[in-house]
């Protein structure tokens, strides 16, 4: 089943194992859940006491004064009526107005206590894809994990806020109004109780079709945004190959069927709340009706009906907010439900449950055995591999494309384990090492020189204690990127766009040898791509290379033969099989592979400079 596919899936209408779950998460921050069910039991309170007090005011000085005046006829003095009367204004307008506070109290504390959860989440979700391995990014798409850490959490937050809180609380309101108006007069609460069905009605028809839209519109957002990270992240090849109206079109298509699905749930939306408020309408109709005739046979007085009107609106609130506390309640459900789902996802790169402990520094003796490796179910790419790296030596992996040269690299780096063999760095297999420590030894120069925003000095460090202003001073001096740093308006506090957009090729390629210095590596890790630098660059990476891999072990993968004639040894991959392995000249003398291979190179080099 395909991320998109999760988006469609109909969650339970209460799902225990997940809120059990989202409760682990909750449960430090308990105190400010009870104090937010506080601040919603003392506005309920001051709710309630608001038309109390109207109800003590019409029928104590008001009805008062009205009786006394009929009885009294000119000689009536409203003096002592009107003092009282605004005694009961006075606590009407105090109980308004403390309610306004507890009201802002209500909202802050509850979005605090909700943002406080989430951040907690949000936090284990994207540590928890950062431990991943290549394998699960291989097959999952991008922008699926960006709606995973910002709009399913986001709905989670929403699940704090105005969900289950105030969804338990609204059902607590609704059975104590409903015992209040029975106390108040229980014929008109009978009426009530009776048609209030038809607004409950209301309410779960519309959640169906509601649930259901929102659903279709999480599912297209989910592919608008893969489709938008995929063609920003290749704009370069857009442009080159002028696929920008394609682009767009595509998009576009993608954006109509968002709109469309968000029409209909403006649709729905806009026919529910009108019949909503018709529902409303037609039971406060009622109680007017029943009321009225009520107060003209003298059975109720004016205030016990003014106060039954406005318990009755704390009734039909959560009543018809209903709907919406299950929408919300279940989007937040289907968004925990893959939110889990990635974090229950297990990395097929474990850690070892007994890692093995060494304090010594790294020797960087690497040793493939028999290593075999296949992606996923698909063929083997590489088979029967066997060599090593003895401390301090440099091993070149030179082959066609499609050799298996990347796949050593990303065994080396662990990245992936082998599904046959092993490989071990200093005797231990890399599967019973620790990564972090191991790691952090280890210098990486990728034929992708990626560098992040931020400064240089920033992408120089990448949060390495081992780094500082020293090894960084000596680092680029002994990779010459310290001329680039110089050209730099800013030196190394200058700012880097996102991939090192406004660097050339050749300064991310020196940058990234600098980097790799200045944590001093035990082990090296190489893949050369200089063929699209001048010759000058190309002098000066050449030269910082040789600085970098000077009495460390290295694995170099090499695309250019020339770069490999000083390597200790070169191995010739050929179809994921190791053919051949020796020193520069001792396979130029064997005629096999590599020869065909620098020769091939080298003719065609030829070749470019005449016709250049």
């Amino acid at each position: 089943m395909s991320e998109h596919d999760e988006d469609l899936i109909a969650t339970k209408v209460w799902d225990t194992a997940v809120v059990r779950r989202l409760l682990v998460y909750a449960r430090p921050h308990k105190k400010q859940f009870y104090g937010s069910f506080l601040v919603l039991v003392i506005v309920f309170a001051l709710q309630l006491l608001s038309p109390w007090l109207l109800r003590g005011a019409i029928d104590g000085p008001v009805a008062a004064a009205r009786d006394a005046s009929v009885t009294m006829g000119d000689a009536f003095d409203s003096s002592p009526y009107l003092r009282t009367l605004a005694l009961w204004a006075a606590a009407y307008f105090g109980a308004v107005l403390l309610a306004a506070v507890f009201r802002y109290l209500e909202v802050s504390q509850l979005a605090r206590t909700g943002q406080s959860v989430i951040h907690d989440l949000r936090t284990t979700v994207f540590g928890h894809i950062h431990r991943m391995d290549l394998a699960w990014f291989d097959r999952t798409p991008t922008g699926s994990l960006v709606t995973r850490v910002t709009t399913d959490i986001e709905n989670l937050n929403e699940l704090f806020t105005s969900g289950l809180i105030v969804l338990l609380f609204d059902l607590i309101k609704i059975a104590v109004v409903i015992g209040l108006l029975f106390w108040v007069d229980a014929d008109l609460a009978l009426l009530v109780v009776a048609l209030t069905p038809i607004l409950i009605g209301v309410s779960l028809i519309f959640r169906g079709g509601a649930r259901r839209a929102h659903r279709r519109v999480r599912a297209v957002l989910a592919r608008t945004n893969g489709y938008l990270q995929e063609v920003l992240s290749g704009v370069r090849v857009v442009q080159v190959f002028r696929r920008e109206e394609r682009v767009s079109a595509t998009f576009a298509g993608h954006l109509a069927e968002y709109l469309s699905a968000n029409f209909r749930t403006i649709f729905l939306f806009a026919l529910f709340y009108p019949i909503l408020a018709f529902v409303t309408v037609g039971i406060q109709g009622s109680v007017l009706w029943r009321g009225g005739a009520s107060i003209h046979a003298g059975t109720m007085t004016v205030g016990e009906f003014i106060l039954f009107w406005f318990w009755l609106q704390l009734l039909v609130g959560p009543i018809r907010e209903l709907g919406e506390r299950y929408n919300v309640l279940q989007s937040a459900f289907a968004s925990a439900e893959r939110i889990f789902h990635v974090l229950d996802t297990e990395p097929d790169v474990r850690r070892p449950a007994s890692p093995v402990r060494n304090d010594a520094p790294m020797k960087g003796h690497v040793r493939f055995e028999h290593v075999e490796f296949a992606y996923g179910n698909g063929p083997k790419v590489i088979e029967d591999v066997s060599f090593e790296i003895p401390p301090g030596h440099t091993v070149a992996v030179v082959g066609a494309t499609g050799a298996g040269k990347s796949t050593l690299v990303n065994l080396l780096l662990r990245y992936y384990d082998p599904t046959g063999g092993r490989v071990t760095v200093d005797g231990v297999d890399l599967r019973d090492i620790e990564m972090q420590p191991y790691r952090d030894q280890l210098g990486i120069v990728l034929q992708e020189d990626f560098l992040f925003s931020g400064s240089v000095r920033d992408n120089l460090e990448l949060g390495r204690s081992s780094v500082n202003e020293e090894t960084i001073a000596l680092a680029l001096e002994t990779s010459s990127a310290i001329d680039v740093i110089e050209r730099l308006p800013d030196g190394l506090d200058s700012q880097v766009a996102e991939r090192g957009a406004t660097l050339s090729t050749g300064e991310r390629e020196l940058i990234s040898i600098a980097r790799a210095l200045a944590s001093n590596p035990a082990l090296v890790i190489f893949d050369e791509a200089t063929s699209s630098v001048d010759s000058a660059t190309e002098s000066k990476i050449e030269a910082a290379t040789h600085r970098l891999l000077r009495g460390r072990s290295a694995l170099v993968v090499a695309h250019r033969l020339s770069t490999v004639r000083r390597a200790d040894t070169i191995l010739v991959m050929h179809k994921g099989r190791l053919r051949e392995s020796g020193t520069h000249e001792e396979l130029l003398a064997q005629g096999g592979v590599y020869a065909r291979l620098y020769a091939l190179q080298f003719r065609d080099e030829d070749d470019e400079s005449r016709a250049g």
